[in-house]
């Protein structure tokens, strides 16, 4: 099946440009306390998105499955316009998914924990978050905090993002812990836990994939 699929892999937001400036909105960046980030105690999120998304598409490409990054390696793009190659790419060259990475902010530093969302609903995209969950759990859950709605029956939650509303194929959102909560986003600076976040996101294609 993997000739007939594609991941389309969005980083969000911004990221560093070629000048080691942060290219999205302060409301995506933390300062700490304490501790040592990206630049000092700066928590970017562009850049951790970047991080993982990349570790994602490299695990893809050793297992010969299709990935299209709709992302920019640093700038900012709209949404329209990520949303507008996955959809393009999914009429005209393969069938597949779309994955939006991100990590939460509160804007108290309190709230810890991770999250996946699709839009409302029942569709396929509920297989897809379930599949992702149970791995998270899996690889992650005795490190760090799995927050659910559990109301329907499954573990993501529900809303009207952009690129889970106007993508014309399965998709969700994943929020990897709060970067404004110190612990979780030193957790998100250890190596193995990204790596063990992007092996749930591969699992998570393999397991759609063979549904």
């Amino acid at each position: 099946m993997t000739e007939n699929f594609c991941v389309f892999l969005d980083a969000g937001h911004g990221g560093l440009d070629k000048d080691g400036k942060y290219t999205t909105a302060p409301s995506k960046m933390y300062q700490h306390s304490r501790g040592n980030f990206h630049d000092g105690r700066f928590f970017y999120e562009g850049v951790f998105n970047r991080a993982l998304t990349n570790r994602v598409a490299a695990k893809l490409d050793k297992l010969g499955i299709c990935n299209i990054m709709v992302s920019h390696e640093y700038v900012d793009i709209s949404l329209e316009y990520r949303v507008d190659v996955a959809n393009w790419h999914y009429r005209n060259f393969r069938k597949g998914i779309y994955i939006s990475n991100h990590a939460n902010a509160s804007g108290a530093g309190a709230a810890r924990g991770f999250e996946v969302y699709t839009s409302p609903g029942v569709t396929a995209s509920d297989a897809m978050a379930e599949f992702h969950w149970n791995n998270v759990k899996d690889l992650l859950g005795d490190r760090i905090s799995m927050r659910a709605d559990t109301s329907d029956g499954d573990h993501d939650k529900e809303a009207r993002f952009f690129v889970l509303t106007r993508t014309v194929m399965p998709a969700m959102l994943v929020e990897h812990l709060f970067f404004d909560n110190y612990d979780d986003a030193s957790l998100l600076m250890d190596d193995e836990v990204v790596e063990r976040f992007a092996e749930a996101q591969v699992r998570t294609v393999i397991n759609f994939m063979n549904r």
